[in-house]
């Protein structure tokens, strides 16, 4: 217990300041978006995981199971109250565009998403991934389009938004 966690195998480290930062940012960008008129939805996840469809369960790869629909992309856990916001925000309304804000550091691709409906709405979703989880990623967005699953914790319920232009979330 009192060796410390290897970075390459606990992304922690490499992540809380920077990620510090993509909040202060997100706050920041939403007033923007406040002030010219629109209503905001701000996400702060708690756990941002890439999901390429690997490694399958072992009940997957015997063929015992096989899902309907596996999600990939990004699965996005947030607080209940801000999914309930997002869910509902969402059911009168379509996501018609978005925007990308990125940064690199410490290995890692930190990104902030815009969701935008019409004039009216904008919700910030933050997120992040490893970039030795790229390749993988990029792949999942060729093969099968790049999605991000916004759900609460206990994933009885999500919400799914498609980036038809995955090419924003992979910086050079």
């Amino acid at each position: 217990m009192d060796e410390p966690a290897d970075p390459e195998s606990n992304p922690f480290d490499r992540v809380v300041g920077h990620w510090e930062q993509v909040i202060d940012d997100m706050t920041a960008t939403a007033a923007q978006y406040r002030d010219a008129g629109r209503e905001t939805i701000e996400l702060h996840p708690g756990d941002v995981t890439v999901l390429t469809g690997e490694p399958k369960t072992l009940a997957e790869q015997t063929g015992e199971y096989e899902p309907d629909t596996r999600r990939l992309g990004f699965d996005v856990v947030v607080p209940g109250d801000e999914f309930r916001r997002l869910a509902d925000a969402l059911e009168e309304r379509a996501v018609d565009r978005y925007e990308v804000f990125r940064a690199t550091g410490d290995g890692m691709v930190f990104l902030l998403v815009a969701l935008e409906c019409g004039d009216d709405l904008a919700a910030f979703v933050p997120l992040y991934y490893d970039r030795s989880d790229r390749e993988a990623l990029e792949r999942v967005a060729a093969d099968h389009g790049l999605y991000s699953h916004i759900r609460p914790l206990s994933d009885d319920e999500v919400v799914t938004v498609a980036h038809d232009d995955p090419e924003p979330f992979f910086p050079d």
